[in-house]
């Protein structure tokens, strides 16, 4: 923890905050969430005004990210005073067994209401007829959301006034308690199976964290009509034998879309589906200066070239702030080692249905999209993409020597295709895409409609 870096870029700050009230008599709230603005916030304050005895406190839901919990730690340590935490008795998946299997949504953000702002609540009645100022992590670059507001408390947002925009907030925590290492697949913290997260971002909880995937799978209710539409997909790697970390995802022809069609281990009467698929790779150099992959993912999927695209741009902003949670260590690393590859896949439709659920009876977290669903098309995605690696590292090693490590490889690509009997489909187009580098003003629209309580995200 660097104190002078820290206190560094506090005076850099571009505005000036006055405390508000009197610091004798008034009481300083500050709810935290566990993320990054709220975290930030409470650093900052604290050395903008050490004297003041700020009141910190976490509401947790019981469907917290496990990294929130860590984060809550390093930060006590930093403050010197304990963060007060508060549970309302029930935690959000027993609250929805509870309710008959009613899901928290854009429509009804009963989640927020049940689990912080009444705990919260009730909590704050000791303070009853006291002046109370409460200080929330809204940024100069969001300056249009909106903050929650409760009786008797004044909300402050000093950020606003300090110019406090989303780089200086990952600055603070890359100086102090770190960056929470689920904003390597997040851009706001909350409970790990949020109605608010992008699609990009529950990708990523299918992928780092399948157990707390499959619980908000749970929770869902599907028509039985919808409900085998989406059956689970069995792995490439598990037909192949091959183990998933020996799995690669295949590479783009250079500076051009590839064109071409992969080819079909089966055929099928049924007309084939797609969908676009966009990856990420980390590249780095060995010691001889040969490039090498040390991490490739799929980021998400959609319907449409320009709704990946869009979400691939979104996750280069994201990791140019986020870089220490990926083990980089500046920005300048993430533009020279990340790279984007957007895929358009196909197979048969008696397999493969990327759609969302239609039919009525159907309840879940995201209206026309369901958790089935998402594990379904990622699920078939890897499939085929894999095999598509796979068929480009035999390729690769095409006519290598016996006595050579690409003869072995060879070798064992070409028995792993051929373990293989069920549908790979294809990989119809590929390309490399080239993220644009975001602009101080470039920060999207919110839609408060989709945007969680800052009690939760913040």
């Amino acid at each position: 923890m660097d104190m002078s870096e820290i206190r560094h870029i506090v005076s850099q700050f571009r505005g000036c905050y006055q405390l508000p009230g009197n610091p004798e008599r008034d009481v300083y709230l500050l709810p935290l969430s566990g993320g990054a603005d709220s975290t930030a916030l409470a650093i900052v304050m604290k050395l903008l005004y050490p004297g003041i005895a700020f009141e910190y406190i976490f509401t947790d839901t019981g469907a917290e990210e496990p990294e929130i919990y860590a984060t809550l730690n390093e930060l006590e340590k930093f403050l010197g005073k304990p963060i007060t935490r508060i549970f309302g008795g029930k935690g959000l998946y027993e609250l929805i067994e509870a309710w008959g299997g009613f899901l928290p949504s854009a429509r009804d953000r009963w989640c927020t209401r049940a689990l912080k702002l009444e705990p919260f609540r009730e909590w704050l009645t000791k303070y009853a007829g006291i002046q109370k100022y409460m200080f929330v992590g809204i940024r100069a670059d969001e300056s249009s959301r909106i903050a929650f507001t409760l009786d008797e408390v004044t909300t402050e947002m000093p950020y606003i006034d300090l110019g406090v925009r989303r780089e200086d907030v990952f600055r603070i925590l890359q100086a102090s308690v770190g960056i929470p290492r689920y904003y390597s697949r997040r851009v706001r913290s909350g409970c790990s199976c949020c109605p608010f997260q992008r699609r990009s971002e529950r990708a990523g909880l299918l992928q780092a964290k399948p157990i707390e995937f499959k619980r908000a799978m749970s929770c869902e209710k599907l028509s039985p009509e919808d409900a085998q539409r989406h059956p689970e997909v069995i792995s490439f790697s598990q037909e192949s034998g091959v183990a998933p970390n020996w799995m690669t995802l295949p590479l783009p022809a250079k500076d051009r879309m590839v064109g071409r069609a992969g080819r079909k281990d089966s055929l099928s009467l049924f007309a084939d589906k797609g969908v676009f698929v966009g990856a990420e790779f980390f590249f780095d150099s060995g010691l001889v200066g040969d490039e090498f992959i040390w991490h490739q993912r799929i980021v998400s999927y959609s319907s449409s070239l320009t709704g990946i695209k869009r979400q691939l741009q979104d996750r280069y902003k994201h990791l140019l702030t986020t870089f220490e949670a990926f083990h980089l260590d500046s920005a300048d690393e993430v533009r020279q080692k990340v790279r984007f590859a957007i895929y358009y896949v196909q197979a048969p439709s008696d397999v493969f249905d990327p759609d969302g659920p239609t039919a009525p009876g159907t309840y879940t977290w995201h209206a026309g999209e369901s958790f089935r669903q998402m594990e379904h098309v990622i699920g078939w995605s890897k499939r085929i993409l894999h095999a598509e690696g796979m068929r480009q590292q035999v390729a690769k090693y095409e006519g290598a020597k016996e006595t050579s490590w690409a003869f072995e490889q060879h070798e064992s690509s070409v028995a792993a295709l051929k373990a293989v009997v069920g549908e790979t489909g294809q990989v119809v187009d590929s390309m490399w895409f080239a993220a644009q580098e975001p602009t101080p003003d470039d920060e999207s629209e919110l839609d408060e409609r989709f945007m969680a309580c800052p009690l939760c995200q913040l």
